[in-house]
């Protein structure tokens, strides 16, 4: 009996309904194809348990799906390893939605001394590797509490890498509070800045204020316009509530016609106690999937890319956090973690994800070991197997999202992952109509989302 070339395992070949129709994806092969019922039902019976003999046509449906054509886009993920420092954990504001601790963390700043020895163990690895760039990345709390810290370790970091040979690349998250000088030091040093902006004054002000109550608007747009005139990339992040998700499209033109900038990344709310007693809820999975493709098509129009980061086009790949990628990152008191939650928050999942130290005398202690482990660890995620985002969004957060023993069911963001992921595959071969008829019929959404299984092979069963 003729069968299947066995040219990929047909358990990553996955079916997805559309309504009426169905989409294929091959994501070894970056293959997509939007096929009836009978062409997915001869391709189901010929990989499923009894291997029917295939036809032509499903032979040839095959062969599209799981041979790689030659010159094809490549769409692996560029090296984003990276040495991430937190020179503060403090803020110089209280968003209502912080889920990092900052409000009330106390104003410790690292002693720059203590990231040096690091870079310079970075450096010499990148070197070891021959590879070209060396990317820091400046996170919080707020970075520019600490803003002298962020100077003197950029400044030894372009030395560190003169000397190595390498090419310094530097990325900074805030708030956007910052005076005119320290807007002009983000523009002059930093290659990337992520500026956090909640949409119009009045939405960015219900939730990011001063302590004293007022809103913080005004001085963030201030920074965008001024970062406008430099050659940094800029990505605006807006965190998406149950308050803001109907007004997506209406943000990304907001943005679009008031500031120049180069990227727009929407995250669904991580909910925290203090945002929920202020009403403050993660949005309708929904909802948030068609907001981010209608945004999506209206940035567009202005040349700006929007970004879900579990749900970008990349792959294969098993990760779509630092995890995993043998970040270092570097906290106020010289401890190095894989992870920039709080530790009490991957403790409580099972996770142990400190790495060392940098001590007081410059040495560098790291348990390279454990880097290996964690590696290997995020592997293994149950919730992930049957699903065809396992290789785009390789299962998000995995402290929060796809911990070891989470559920294997899928959670809101899974649902919103999923019908984003989808919907940009079928814009990727032409289809954009598709998957906006599919977002706007709520059973279709719905069946997509929820889909237990979407293995090719699984689908034999119903037929």
């Amino acid at each position: 009996m003729t069968t299947m070339p066995p040219t990929i395992d047909p358990d990553e070949v996955y079916a997805l309904p559309l309504a009426d129709r169905w989409m294929l994806f091959a994501p070894a092969t970056w293959s997509v194809a939007v096929v009836n019922r009978a062409a997915l039902g001869g391709l189901a019976e010929c990989v499923g348990p009894a291997r029917q003999a295939p036809s032509l046509d499903a032979l040839d449906l095959w062969q599209r799906l799981t041979v790689a054509v030659p010159g094809a886009v490549d769409h692996r993920e560029r090296d984003e390893d990276k040495l991430v420092i937190m020179p503060t954990r403090a803020c110089n504001i209280s968003c209502l939605h912080c889920d990092f601790g900052s409000d009330d963390a106390p104003i410790t700043v690292l002693d720059p001394r203590l990231a040096y020895p690091l870079i310079d163990r970075v450096a010499a690895e990148l070197r070891r590797k021959r590879e070209h760039t060396m990317r820091v990345h400046f996170f919080g709390g707020e970075p520019l509490v600490a803003r002298r810290a962020v100077e003197n370790i950029v400044a030894y970091t372009r030395s560190a890498c003169a000397k190595a040979g390498l090419v310094p690349a530097f990325e900074l998250t805030t708030n956007g509070v910052c005076d005119a000088e320290t807007a002009t030091f983000l523009g002059d040093e930093i290659d990337s800045v992520v500026i956090s902006i909640e949409g119009d004054e009045a939405l960015h002000d219900g939730i990011r204020r001063h302590r004293d109550g007022r809103g913080t608007y005004a001085e963030v747009a201030a920074t965008i316009r001024r970062l406008g005139r430099y050659p940094a990339e800029v990505c605006l992040r807006t965190c998406v509530t149950n308050r803001s998700v109907d007004a997506m499209p209406e943000i990304a033109g907001h943005f679009c016609r008031e500031f120049t900038f180069d990227v727009l990344a929407f995250e669904m709310l991580v909910e925290t106690p203090r945002g929920v007693e202020a009403g403050l809820r993660a949005p309708d999975p929904y909802a948030f999937a068609s907001g981010v493709m209608a945004a999506e098509a209206v940035a567009a129009e202005y040349g700006v890319r929007v970004v879900h980061s579990a749900s970008e086009l990349v792959g294969p790949r098993t990760t779509s956090c630092p995890l995993g990628r043998g970040t270092l990152m570097l906290w106020p008191d010289g401890s190095v973690t894989a992870c920039y939650l709080d530790p009490e928050r991957w403790r409580a999942n099972g996770l142990e994800l400190s790495l060392g130290r940098v001590d007081a005398t410059g040495a560098v202690r790291l348990n390279t070991r454990r880097l290996g482990a964690i590696a290997r660890a995020i592997t293994v995620k149950p919730r992930c197997e049957r699903c065809f985002c396992r290789y785009t969004c390789a299962g998000g957060c995995h402290v929060e999202q796809t911990p070891p023993g989470c559920s294997p069911e899928y959670d809101d963001r899974c649902r919103a992952i999923r019908l984003i992921t989808a919907s940009r595959l079928l814009a990727s071969i032409g289809d954009a109509a598709d998957a906006v008829r599919m977002l706007a019929r709520p059973a279709a959404a719905e069946a997509l989302a929820l889909n237990a299984d979407d293995r090719l092979r699984s689908w034999a069963k119903t037929w």
